[in-house]
């Protein structure tokens, strides 16, 4: 607890002596922006993109290996915008045909946990810290060429009383490894990777590296892509990597997950795309399910008002049974005219179906493949993409020139009342029980989130779990309450 205790202080003093920095840099830092009255203008109506040359510094993606730094290459290390840009676009050899792009992460998080089983007997009040540092080395060879290495370590310290979870430890390993090739011509651009690499998709709903996560999720296989303007093709087939917190991670033969995504961006008010994903399961599920989808996300002309929505259909075989799943997801969010804080409010909707009759000899429970639940489902992690009806409310408004105010409300209920209720992994996390309750609970996730410069990031977030009927009546039912204080640095 002592150790808890001093990192957290450690990680406040940290925080607090970079942000002083920063606000002394910039006065707008601690000092509430001006109220004057202002004209918001309205998103402007659609019109064909136009494309723009790639920046110099470039901005920092989720997926390392998606920056392009080459247009850095012709800018002086003198003229770049600090020390962390010297070792972008560094070439290797005097014409600048080999270069390399070097990066890296490192997070620390403490987190604290009350009734994380809603207060079972093996139910501890627990409190953790955990710390994650990435590093890579983009290697470019000519224009069609490279090799892209990036590492991971995570670990967990204040072990939890029960036992360190499968996402908060991997005490080195490679996140991504793999070589590319790819080929311009007047058909647009196509490439061809082989080799360990981390997936994303659409909004990350259903396929994502889970960077929420201590450690990440990532595959290994082969996969290309094709794109012409602002339009892309994706595809892949690989297999999971599986953890192994103390030696290589290895690779799940048995599972096979593949699909093909396309993507059309070339309106300035819209982006829509359509996915078919394959997960082929060899093991005791016997299970072969296919997923078909489509997305639009965008903004209204002439108001301020966004949305987002994706839709998706499963089906195959499970088990003997067939598969007949759905799930809906949509959110609204609009952005009033105000002369502070630049606020936005929004509502959010998902539906995944589930099981009607476990002896129909139909599968209706959705599989949430390989999501990220946190971002739409609750920042307690606690309910799974599968037989659910969540609805939400958001908002953010700014306090500071940095510090900004998030806070979100969840409602959550059983989409059928003769399937479980599922967790966060996609496990049952309680059985139906021949319980008729659907209520599962509601959420209150409240978060100041300080974006200190370019590189560094820091957030402290409280969440709240109430329980609802369906809870209360089948066992434990205790709120759950977390607690998060984090910061975060990329290079």
């Amino acid at each position: 607890m002592m150790r808890t205790i001093l990192t957290v202080l450690l990680m406040a003093a940290v925080f607090f002596m970079v942000s002083t920095t920063t606000w002394a840099q910039d006065d707008k830092g601690c000092e509430a922006p001006k109220c004057e009255c202002i004209d918001c203008p309205d998103y402007p109506c659609c019109e064909c993109r136009k494309a723009k040359p790639d920046p110099c510094p470039a901005k920092y993606n989720n997926r390392r290996f998606l920056e392009n730094w080459r247009p850095c290459l012709c800018v002086p290390k003198c003229d770049r915008g600090d020390w962390s840009d010297w070792y972008k676009a560094y070439p290797l050899t005097r014409n600048k045909s080999i270069w390399v792009d070097v990066g890296g992460q490192v997070r620390a998080r403490w987190e604290s946990f009350g009734n994380i089983g809603f207060g079972a007997p093996a139910d501890p009040h627990d409190t953790w810290m955990l710390f994650r540092a990435r590093a890579h080395a983009d290697v470019h060879f000519g224009n069609h060429f490279r090799l892209f290495a990036e590492g991971i370590y995570a670990n967990q310290w204040e072990n939890r009383e029960l036992g360190p979870r499968p996402v908060d430890r991997n005490l080195g390993d490679l996140l991504n490894l793999f070589v590319e090739g790819k080929v311009d011509g007047g058909f647009g651009e196509g490439g061809l990777w082989v080799g360990r690499r981390e997936l994303q998709t659409a909004k990350q709903r259903l396929v994502s590296p889970l960077d929420w996560s201590n450690t990440r999720r990532t595959f290994q296989g082969i996969g290309g892509w094709w794109s012409k303007g602002f339009h892309k093709v994706d595809a892949w087939v690989t297999n999971p990597v599986v953890i192994d917190h103390d030696d290589w991670d290895d690779v799940n033969e048995d599972v096979a997950f593949w699909g093909a995504e396309y993507t059309n961006s070339t309106r300035t008010c819209m982006t829509w795309g359509a996915y078919l994903y394959g997960l082929n399961n060899d093991t005791a599920r016997d299970e072969n399910r296919y997923t078909v989808g489509a997305r639009v996300d965008g903004k209204i002309p002439n108001t301020r008002f966004d949305y987002d929505t994706e839709a998706a259909y499963q089906f195959g075989d499970q088990a003997g049974n067939d598969v007949s799943a759905w799930m809906f997801s949509g959110t609204f969010g609009w952005k009033p005219c105000t002369a502070c804080g630049d606020p936005r409010l929004g509502v959010g909707f998902d539906y995944a179906s589930g099981d009607s009759d476990p002896t129909d000899g139909t599968v209706g429970t959705f599989n949430q493949l390989f999501p990220l639940a946190h971002k739409y489902l609750g920042h307690a992690d606690i309910l799974a993409r599968q037989n659910l009806v969540a609805a939400r409310v958001e908002g953010s408004y700014k306090l500071f020139d940095k510090l900004t105010f998030k806070g979100w409300f969840h409602a959550f209920w059983r989409a059928d009342t003769n399937d479980a209720a599922y967790g966060v992994t996609g496990g049952v996390l309680r059985p139906a029980g021949g319980n008729s309750d659907s209520e599962l609970g509601t959420e209150l996730d409240l978060m100041l989130a300080y974006k200190i410069d370019r590189h560094w990031t820091a957030f402290v977030e409280w969440a709240h779990f109430f329980t609802g009927s369906f809870i209360d009546n089948t066992g434990a039912h205790k709120d759950v309450d977390v607690w998060y204080l984090s910061i975060q640095g990329t290079f």
